[in-house]
């Protein structure tokens, strides 16, 4: 579905990079998909509020059926970046992600989730600094040190993770129908690969989000768990992840760390 959309539209060692985020040729559009997430998406905004090099702060509303959009307009009377997209239905963070790409004319795009906790305005600049200095195509912000369970699965699967910054244009080149629902990440790292984007992958030290078992309890939140595991085996599959396999051991990784 997205794919026929897409058609008819068109760390403290961050400071070693150079700043040019006040050039007129590069911006910064920060995209948060949210689905009821009243109660959380303020603090994020809030954080957000410091980091002035961002250009505009947009929150697609995905379909909630709390407070997510009321907050949200709250915060955006006290800060004139923040724009509020409202989806009618629920369609997907993938479809949240369009949305908001279609809605900016930045060059830089900053992807968020909305229920994080213990963000600070430097683990902002520390992912998207690599991406504007031009040593990063994509950086992934990877949870360490804030919440177990989250330091565990970005451990174990840190191309999961869906805080990231990368270039705009990017974005033209995933496969859309793949990104559907929770594929979103698994589409723009299969494009990566395919592609031979550079990837930094970038530590976010004290952060992490509330797992699904917490927020929902262990029965609901294993289903929504299970249901979005199998949106990411299906949009492996149809990004084309089979063909990554023999990419992965025919040339050298361009995924690095900042240290």
């Amino acid at each position: 579905m997205l794919n026929n959309v897409l058609q008819k539209a068109r760390n403290p060692q961050a400071e070693s990079y150079p700043d040019i985020t006040t050039s007129p040729t590069r911006t910064i559009a920060a995209i948060i998909p949210a689905y009821n997430e009243a109660g959380r998406i303020r603090r994020v905004l809030q954080t957000l509020h410091d980091v002035r090099q961002l250009g505009e702060i947009i929150v697609v509303d995905d379909g909630s059926s709390d407070g997510t959009a009321q907050e949200s307009r709250l915060e955006a009377e006290s800060d004139a970046r923040i724009r509020l997209i409202i989806q009618p239905t629920n369609m997907g963070k993938g479809q949240a992600i369009y949305s908001g790409w279609q809605a900016t004319r930045a060059n830089c795009i900053l992807m968020l989730d909305a229920d994080l906790c213990g963000l600070t305005s430097q683990h902002i600049v520390d992912l998207y600094q690599p991406v504007l200095a031009g040593q990063a195509d994509m950086t992934i912000g990877l949870f360490h040190g804030g919440y177990w369970r989250t330091d565990l699965s970005h451990w174990a699967t840190p191309w999961l993770s869906g805080q990231r910054c990368f270039r705009a244009d990017l974005l033209k080149k995933i496969s859309w129908e793949a990104a559907a629902g929770y594929g979103i990440e698994t589409a723009l790292t299969v494009a990566a690969q395919l592609n031979d984007w550079k990837i930094v992958k970038v530590p976010w030290l004290g952060a992490w989000h509330t797992p699904s078992e917490d927020r929902r309890g262990f029965w609901r939140g294993m289903g929504r768990r299970s249901m979005m595991y199998l949106q990411i085996i299906r949009a492996w599959y149809v990004a084309g992840g089979l063909m990554c396999l023999g990419i992965r051991f025919g040339r050298k990784s361009r995924v690095s760390n900042l240290n």
